[in-house]
């Protein structure tokens, strides 16, 4: 008797140009090195990848580039514009027929070489996987959508409205020379947009204890960014003969007084939803008190004391990143100085959040200010509509991910880094910020992080969903 063989699920099938293509745009090296000073050697080299990267684009997809205007911002920033069918788009906010926009960005994080078990920029294919920095974030996205705009354009198809794509090659040092600079350009010519599609959240598996349906989480606002600078001055001298009062044991009570006297909770309309909508995925009392946040929100308040992941959609918080006193062992600092991270609630600003962080330590020996180093960012809020899950482009976006992912459940989300889209607030109307990828905790940590790697399976996806995204416009 012949014995039934267990079946093997057989390995995703990827067309070879497209993947070959993907896995050209990954072995450029578009990060940028740590410490490189602008106009050194080491940053025209790193801006001359970045403009390489832009010419494989057009090299590798010749049936877009005959159909869509092309616009080069210099190394940071490249533009499309894919002309509407009827070669006419709207010019006023309420215009249904107002373009949409699809962002990305081709720069990446540096990756520490020996930390990887694999080459960075070598794009390896290996256990159903293309290994390399950015694969994830976010060459995926981009190249997914431009091939399936490849396609289609080659199919002789043509957007029912204006499409255009911003791609950028900074986010990863704030986007100040790529996505601002692309957001001035447009505004500056009168073009608004009826949606905007940028990175953000994805797929998420098994991230939420009790949740085991996939959800697809679809950033609807944006939480801020604020690096903060605890400076205590003291006269400096010889380590012998120290003060009894001391500038590092002053910084100390105040980083104390302010782990002790977080910001307060808080619910945004859009996280508000995200907890109703979750809610019959969730079990036991988490469903009901997700499923009426406003009434038990001290219930949801309490728990989120326990998880740093709630915490974040719940209050502003303060990552405590960096400490510095004196340079040697023996000599008294003429300064203590740490330096605070703060992602911004939607509904807080800079100044309140400065304000705030005064009043929490409530010693005037220290200086609290914004840092110089890094450019801050207040909070982007969604409009009513959008917070809700049905504003303009929802629609749209519901049919590419039920085509891609059709077990997952839909849900408006907060996303708590920053993303590109925020320099485009003002001209991209309803803002989304969502990855084609499904990814589970193990993934999601490989993201800026070693061995970054993306599944044939969600590259084919992706493809997919930007196809029926781009067709449902």
């Amino acid at each position: 008797m012949n014995q039934a063989q267990p079946q093997q699920t057989p390995s995703p099938v990827v067309p070879d140009l497209p993947l070959e293509r993907f896995r050209a745009a990954l072995r450029i090296r578009t990060d940028w090195p740590e410490g490189v000073a602008a106009g050194s050697p080491e940053a025209e080299a790193a801006e001359a990848a970045l403009l390489e990267f832009q010419d494989l684009l057009a090299t590798n997809y010749p049936a877009f580039h005959a159909v869509a205007e092309r616009t080069v911002l210099g190394p940071y920033a490249v533009l499309y514009r894919w002309p509407a069918a009827d070669g006419a788009a709207g010019s006023v906010a309420a215009d249904p027929n107002l373009p949409v926009l699809l962002m990305a960005h081709y720069d990446v994080v540096p990756a520490e070489n020996g930390h990887w078990t694999v080459d960075p920029f070598g794009a390896l294919v290996k256990d159903g996987y293309v290994w390399a920095r950015g694969a994830i974030d976010t060459k995926a996205s981009l190249v997914c959508a431009l091939e399936a705009a490849e396609a289609l354009a080659s199919s002789g198809f043509r957007p029912q409205r204006d499409l255009w794509f911003a791609f950028g090659g900074d986010e990863e040092r704030s986007g100040m020379l790529g996505a601002r600079e692309a957001a001035a350009w447009l505004a500056g010519r009168g073009i608004r947009f009826a949606w905007t599609l940028d990175e953000g959240s994805a797929v998420t598996d098994g991230i939420l204890p009790g949740v085991k349906t996939p959800l697809a989480l679809v950033g609807v606002e944006e939480k801020g960014f604020l690096d903060i600078e605890l400076t205590v001055a003291q006269k400096p001298g010889h380590a012998s003969r120290p003060p009894r009062v001391q500038a590092v044991a002053v910084l100390g009570r105040a980083l104390d007084r302010l782990s002790r006297r977080p910001f307060p909770f808080s619910l945004t309309p859009a996280t508000e939803t995200f907890f109703k909508e979750l809610a019959p995925f969730a079990g036991g009392i988490r469903s009901l008190a997700m499923a009426h946040p406003r009434l038990f929100a001290p219930l949801l308040f309490a728990s989120a004391d326990a998880s740093p992941e709630t915490a974040a959609l719940l209050r502003t918080t303060v990552a405590m990143t960096q400490l510095s006193g004196s340079k040697a062992d023996n000599v008294l600092p003429s300064e203590a100085k740490a330096v605070l991270n703060l992602r911004i609630l939607p509904g807080w600003t800079i100044d309140g959040s400065l304000e705030f962080v005064r009043r929490a330590i409530g010693d005037p020996r220290v200086r609290v200010s914004a840092s110089p180093s890094r450019a801050a960012n207040e909070p982007v809020s969604a409009s009513p509509e959008v917070a809700r899950g049905c504003g303009a482009g929802w629609a749209a976006l519901g049919a590419a991910i039920g085509a891609s992912f059709p077990e997952a459940a839909i849900l408006p989300y907060m996303v708590t880094a920053t993303t590109d889209s925020r320099h485009f607030a003002k001209i991209g109307g309803a803002v989304y910020r969502f990855a084609p990828l499904k990814l589970d905790a193990r993934e999601l940590a490989r993201v800026h992080g070693h061995d970054e790697r993306i599944s044939l399976e969600n590259f084919s996806a992706g493809i997919e969903f930007y196809r029926v995204l781009i067709t449902a416009l």
